[in-house]
């Protein structure tokens, strides 16, 4: 059985949107943040998972990183290849690596789509193909930064298309379900997701049982991290 992760990055209307963002002229500023909360340098190895199109990989590697990418969808995974990265098509729960990497990242809210079970299972991973004292970034909506302003609804446009977002956060289950509706002309489609919302001290807890042990909170400035940051960016050392 499927999970919506690959219902929604198999989209037609989320591919473009995606495909879209290659354009958006935030990405140095934001490879500039990641070098330095990682601490990187030109020669070591950076796991980028999920790497998607490789809008960030490959620009990392233009500053002498050697960098792997790993995503599932394998439209994205064209992208980045043809970009002349080094990609593989694997599920983040399970990666083909141990005590390779100097870094790894995970970047644009990709944590939390699974269960708690999944999610640790991620964060595992991550740990071990992280070489003993590699460093991992997880940029994030947690819940102090989300909760103080949540919106039940917004919208953006990219690609020509209209994303219209109708968010639910349940408190049960500390989860943000959201049904997306893309618009573009006549054509119109639904999608629907369902992301853990962690709390900073839940997510240092997790990272904790999977092998992490010191852990730096930042804003997605690199600021310190504070109630209502827009981001959170947690580096986290294997």
């Amino acid at each position: 059985m499927s999970g919506w992760w690959e219902e929604m990055f198999e989209l037609p209307a989320w591919q473009a949107v995606q495909l879209g963002w290659e354009a958006l002229e935030d990405a140095d500023h934001h490879v500039d943040l990641i070098v330095r909360a990682t601490g990187s340098r030109a020669g070591m190895r950076v796991l980028d998972v999920p790497c998607g199109t490789g809008r960030i990989a490959k620009r990392l590697a233009e500053r002498g990183l050697d960098v792997v990418g790993v995503d599932l969808t394998d439209r994205f995974l064209d992208e980045a290849r043809a970009a002349d990265l080094v990609v593989e098509r694997a599920d983040m729960r399970e990666l083909p690596f141990e005590d390779t990497f100097d870094v790894a990242i995970c970047m644009w809210g990709s944590f939390g789509y699974f269960d708690d079970a999944g999610n640790l299972a991620q964060a595992r991973a991550a740990c071990k193909a992280l070489k003993p004292g590699g460093r991992y970034l997880i940029d994030t909506i947690c819940s102090e930064a989300i909760l103080p302003s949540f919106r039940e609804r917004d919208w953006f446009e990219a690609a020509g298309t209209f994303v219209l977002e109708h968010r639910t956060y349940v408190v049960g289950t500390g989860r943000v379900e959201t049904r997306w509706t893309f618009l573009r002309g006549a054509d119109r489609q639904e999608q629907t997701t369902s992301i853990r919302l962690y709390t900073l001290h839940e997510l240092t807890d997790l990272l904790r049982e999977a092998g992490f042990s010191a852990f730096t909170a930042f804003d997605d400035e690199l600021a310190d991290f504070a109630l209502a940051s827009r981001r959170l960016w947690l580096v986290a050392t294997r």
